[in-house]
């Protein structure tokens, strides 16, 4: 591909898309930074009303409680949801022309382009704004969210007259609703509304303190105008702090205004409401004395910094290379950097699943930074250790004498799902953190956080399996370790028994507690002390282990997704009309739990996290089975398949599951996009391009690779860090090639052959390896 190319590829026109609602658009071209997000929504909406967007700012991690209501509440339910707060719209802005203004009567609003270019995270758009009267006038806005400074969020308005001369005056305020109303009906979104306490400071500029009324969590956030220009006053005469701009435009000239945000940390409401001054005063540090210009360019310095690590190239599929950097751009800007927030399923784009953190973290968007950027994937994990706490809290809430419990949907590291079946009760997130923690420190040797949270939070998780479950005492699971009533990955099967992935996981959950330990034991023996690790109870662990019970079809030689799975009926699919999916928006729960039918990969997970379980003929009974059973109503199904479907040399089948997956938020496919991106889907792109087509297996010799790239594409090129070194991988139809960028030494391998890198020599930095036609 040409560079020009792939300089197109960074850039996301309106004209590319063929979905133009509102509110779809308003999160496709969604900025955030990890701590604040806002949606790309009508500057002049503010009101908020849901047939024009859904507008917004969002901080990661700051949300309000509203009170759970069962018809039937037993001991141990969740008592309170947890939903992101909705926060004013820092790219409101009202007009007023001939005594008309725009928060007062309808001014026209017609999007006529909008850019984003990825490669430095600015967002241009312009907008045709018709007064009641007739007049029209141009509304141009560059937006960024600071990647240099994640408190930070910029938006420079061009104003144009079109047919006319004359007054023209700006607001720049706050918009007056503070009660959000978000879309109702689809259980993947969210229907409960934030009230929030709003206190305006005393500044020399917009001000104000922010605070919820359940939750008791505060902030202060401010703006400020950019530029020196004595067009703009401040003015606060009516109650309402405000920059105005009174304006003598002439046809055709444009007037341009600069004003940046600082969005404040998160606290509690008491230490806010003492400590408001210190908090403004830092608030108005990251933008005094600044610029839009000299902010954005530290922002998109940072920017550049990204792509250089993370960025994936693909040679000969101009709408797939597009699409990668597409997630690859929202799934580095919703990953919270801070130890004590994480990655919510739909980003800082929206309210969708309420803001909640789920097992996709861990699972699905965690690999792309290990081995791109460690330091993110250490916050993430550092997050689940700060809420170990309540997870253990959660295990004595349900019956256990130890270990940890974490909640499967949460902010604040509480349970906030109301629907145990298909929440409290997929256990499997316990060792799914355990899985995610290994990998890290695996991969980046990281034996500091091991011994401070990651170990903890093996054992921890491990302790929790030896308490839930229990050994069998008749059948099949006769002296087998069983664990009985949980729900796995796939939540159209609900509380069964033996579910094959939660019990592999566990079992792996296990033996990492033990293995760890023994290096603890000669290593640090005090941490071992403290955490009162016995002998007796890694036993115990290896014991349990040895003997867990996963479930198998001897008959079929099919790995069983439980223990009852195939006695259930296979789901009508022919008699099932296609508007009717995703099925659990249009078919009773119990329905579904009767019937052989999979929302997303379940079983073949565990195939794909642990490769050496099965030879490429088990694999393939184990896909050909669960294929035709799957709805992939989960976006996070597809991109599973793919990877498997490239390990049974599937390769066609990969591509088009990659073709589909690549493309989820761009094309909507899902059906609710506008309530927020899916972040775990593009986390999982990454996934299709380096474990799929690179063919990346971590195995226990160290990385290796069996690349195999669709007949569609010329060449694949991306960088992975390994252990201090970071090396690139150029894929194309017959050679892979392998240079080392960063550290002293990396051994790989590729197809069986060994691939030793070392900066000690020029001929030794690089090395090709023929492939072999699979």
């Amino acid at each position: 591909m040409a560079i020009s190319e792939q300089k197109q590829s960074f850039q996301l026109h309106l004209q590319d898309l063929t979905n133009r609602n509102a509110s779809f658009l308003e999160t496709i071209y969604a900025l955030a930074n990890g701590h604040l997000g806002v949606r790309a929504s009508n500057p002049l909406q503010g009101n908020l009303r849901l047939d024009e967007g859904m507008s917004g700012l969002f901080v990661n991690g700051f949300y309000d409680l509203s009170h759970i209501t069962y018809g039937e509440s037993y001991a141990g339910y969740p008592e309170n949801n947890q939903t992101i707060a909705q926060l004013p719209d820092p790219r409101y802005l009202v007009i007023e022309v001939d005594g008309e203004r725009s928060d007062q009567t309808t001014f026209a609003t017609r999007v006529v382009d909008k850019n984003l270019d990825m490669e430095t995270g600015l967002l241009n758009e312009l907008f045709e704004i018709t007064t009641p009267s007739g007049k029209i006038l141009q509304l141009s806005l560059s937006t960024f969210a600071s990647q240099a400074d994640d408190g930070i969020y910029c938006v420079s308005y061009t104003i144009r007259p079109i047919n006319f001369s004359g007054a023209v005056k700006l607001y720049k305020q706050h918009p007056y609703i503070d009660q959000v109303f978000t879309r109702d009906g689809d259980i993947r979104a969210v229907s409960r509304n934030n009230i929030l306490d709003r206190q305006f400071l005393n500044a020399d500029f917009p001000a104000m303190q922010i605070t919820t009324q359940r939750s008791q969590l505060g902030l202060v956030l401010m703006w400020r105008y950019l530029g020196e220009d004595s067009l703009v006053k401040f003015d606060r005469s009516d109650g309402m702090p405000k920059y105005v701009m009174d304006l003598d435009l002439q046809q055709g000239l444009a007037e341009s205004f600069d004003f940046g945000y600082s969005v404040g940390r998160i606290h509690s409401l008491m230490d806010v409401a003492m400590n408001h001054t210190q908090y403004l005063k830092n608030a108005n540090a990251h933008l005094e004395h600044h610029s839009f210009s000299t902010l954005f360019t530290e922002s998109a310095h940072k920017m550049q910094e990204f792509w250089h690590n993370s960025d994936i190239r693909i040679d000969g599929d101009p709408e797939t290379q597009k699409g990668i950097r597409f997630n690859l751009f929202h799934l580095h800007q919703s990953a919270g950097h801070d130890g004590k927030t994480s990655i919510p399923a739909k980003g800082l784009t929206g309210a969708g699943y309420e803001g909640h953190y789920f097992w996709d973290t861990e699972m699905f968007m965690l690999p792309a930074f290990i081995y791109t950027d460690p330091q993110m994937a250490r916050a993430l994990l550092t997050y689940r250790y700060h809420t170990l706490d309540e997870a253990r809290r959660q295990a004595r809430d349900f019956g256990l004498d130890g270990g940890a419990m974490f909640a499967w949907r949460t902010i604040n590291g509480m349970e906030a799902s109301p629907y145990f079946p298909a929440g409290l009760a997929a256990v499997h997130i316990n060792a799914d953190i355990a899985y995610a923690v290994a990998e890290y420190v695996q991969v980046t040797d990281d034996q500091d956080f091991l011994v401070k949270m990651g170990f903890e939070l093996i054992l921890e998780t491990a302790r929790f399996w030896q308490r839930f479950g229990s050994f069998g005492i008749d059948g099949p699971q006769g002296g087998k370790f069983v664990i009985n009533k949980v729900t796995g990955p796939d939540e159209y099967s609900a509380m069964v028994n033996n579910n094959y992935y939660t019990n592999r996981m566990a079992q792996h959950n296990l033996r990492l507690a033990v293995s760890y330990a023994k290096q603890l034991k000669k290593s640090h023996p005090s941490k071992l002390e403290e955490l009162g690790v016995t002998e007796k109870e890694l036993q115990s662990f290896t014991h349990i282990a040895d003997s867990m019970y996963v479930p198998f079809d001897k008959e079929l030689g099919v790995k069983m997704q439980d223990d009852g799975a195939f006695n259930m009926e296979i789901w009508p699919f022919d008699q099932t009309p296609r508007d009717n999916y995703p099925l659990l928006l249009h078919y009773h729960p119990m329905r579904l739990y009767r019937h052989q039918v999979n929302k997303q990969a379940d079983t073949l997970m565990s195939d794909l996290l642990f490769p050496a379980d099965q030879d490429i003929e088990q694999l393939k009974r184990d896909f050909d089975y669960y294929e035709p059973l799957t709805t992939h109503d989960s976006s996070l199904s597809r991109p599973i398949f793919s990877i498997l479907a490239h390990r049974i040399l599937a390769h066609h089948k990969a591509y088009r599951y990659i073709a589909e997956s690549i493309l989820t938020d761009l094309n909507n496919s899902q059906g609710n996009s506008q309530d927020g991106v899916h972040v775990g889907n593009m986390g999982a792109s990454w996934m299709e391009m380096t474990l799929g087509v690179a063919g990346m297996i971590r195995a226990d010799r160290g990385l290796e690779f069996h690349p195999h790239l669709p007949v569609q594409w010329s060449a694949l090129t991306f960088k992975i860090r390994y252990r201090g070194s970071q090396f690139e991988m150029h894929i194309t139809r017959n050679q892979a090639h392998f240079s080392l960028i960063e550290g002293d030494q990396v051994t790989i391998y590729c197809d069986g052959q060994e691939v030793a890198l070392s900066s000690k020599a020029p001929v030794k930095r690089m090395m090709t390896v023929n492939l072999t036609e699979k």
